[in-house]
């Protein structure tokens, strides 16, 4: 099982470093989801980060980043293809192709599902759990809508599914199970972490959940 870890949304202290520490122990794939960044802060951002791991950043926003970056890949969210003009997302997914980028979404519904492109190599489907970070986030659909809505993700529209919403280690075993490709941590990853004084946390954190995904499923 694949394990991708998103930003949150505001700044966070020494945030460079501490994704450097999450890629370091062994995570592949990390998303940079900034929503108030302008395009010149993400630049900065990406700028203190070393080229190498650079490599691993799939951008939520300013895609066009990927000009002066060698980046993994970019995501567009469902409420951005909603306003997205069809021309515009051809444009975008030829972008990524001519550089081997990946494309990744995120739905949350079946309407989503439905608009949902084809091309896309990852979706996030949320919320399966009540967030962590988001208090009064709630799953508001029952597990087997979520289990049918993978397996029509996976076979209409091509696409590996990540589990996104209060994911937790006690819960990768069961999300094996119900056959979702990857998980989406975040707070269950960022939560309390202030900084790098609380590197060795984070560091325990991520090795727990990476351990986890590569365990054989279990009954």
């Amino acid at each position: 099982m694949k394990l991708t870890v998103c930003s949150v949304s505001e700044v966070l202290p020494d945030e460079q470093q501490l994704v450097s520490e999450l890629l370091h122990a062994g995570l592949t794939c990390f998303h940079l989801r900034k929503p108030t960044f302008s395009k010149e802060e993400m630049k900065r951002w990406l700028e203190q980060l070393p080229a190498e791991e650079q490599k691993q950043i799939i951008l939520h926003s300013h895609w066009s980043l990927a000009d002066e970056f060698e980046l993994k890949g970019l995501h567009f969210g469902a409420s951005v293809l909603k306003d997205m003009r069809t021309e515009e997302q051809q444009d975008w997914w030829l972008y990524a192709k001519k550089k081997g980028l990946t494309i990744s979404s995120s739905v949350h519904d079946q309407e989503e599902i439905h608009r949902l492109p084809l091309g896309v190599d990852e979706v996030w489907l949320s919320p399966i759990y009540e967030s962590i970070s988001k208090a009064g986030y709630q799953a508001a659909f029952t597990a087997s809508q979520f289990d049918t809505w993978t397996k029509n993700i996976q076979q209409q529209k091509q696409a590996k599914v990540f589990a996104l919403g209060g994911v937790k280690a006690e819960h990768l075993n069961e999300l094996k199970q119900r056959g979702f490709y990857g998980a989406v941590a975040l707070g269950t990853v960022w939560k309390d972490i202030q900084g790098l004084k609380d590197k060795e946390i984070l560091k325990q954190r991520i090795e727990q959940l990476i351990a986890l995904c590569q365990t054989n499923i279990t009954s």
